[in-house]
């Protein structure tokens, strides 16, 4: 997919997460000159190469109705996650390499379900779950206008009902 980003547009990056495209600036790396967006992250500030935002690391900030159907998956029955270790850092992986919020929000649900119903965590994937509900509960609120604390505590509801 193809898109033509600007100045103050907002992009969620795989590994680092929601940003915010701050400007664009030449830098000259090993020789050569080459055009970089300066991306503004919530905790740091990375810069992407023009000619690589189209890849598949990167993808423009999601729509309401994206964003609504994603967190509708919170609705549905998760989906049995392995009690394999290795297998369950895979389906991790995999999520976040596709970057969507539906992906997002199944691993989320998912792994909530697994930890409710084995009683089993893991340190990392705790950190990898906290992480991914920030970052989906922040492109929430940039998309729906709302406060990214607010956003998490409605998803904290979604996957804990009482």
């Amino acid at each position: 997919m193809i898109v033509n980003y600007s100045q103050g547009d907002w992009i969620v990056h795989a590994e680092y997460g929601l940003g915010q495209i701050k400007k664009v600036v030449e830098k000259e790396i090993s020789g050569e000159a080459k055009r970089y967006f300066r991306i503004a992250a919530a905790n740091s500030t990375f810069w992407v190469p023009v000619e690589q935002m189209d890849g598949e690391l990167i993808r423009p900030l999601s729509t309401e109705d994206e964003m609504a159907d994603a967190l509708a998956l919170f609705d549905k029955s998760a989906k049995e996650m392995s009690t394999n270790y290795k297998v369950r850092q895979k389906r991790i992986r995999e999520a976040r390499r596709r970057n969507t919020p539906r992906a997002i929000a199944r691993l989320l649900r998912d792994l909530r379900a697994h930890w409710r119903n084995k009683r089993a965590t893991n340190v990392s994937e705790r950190r990898v779950y906290q992480t991914l509900k920030e970052r989906l509960a922040r492109e929430w609120a940039i998309v729906a206008g709302g406060r990214a604390e607010a956003m998490e505590a409605r998803i904290d509801r979604m996957l804990n009902p009482l």
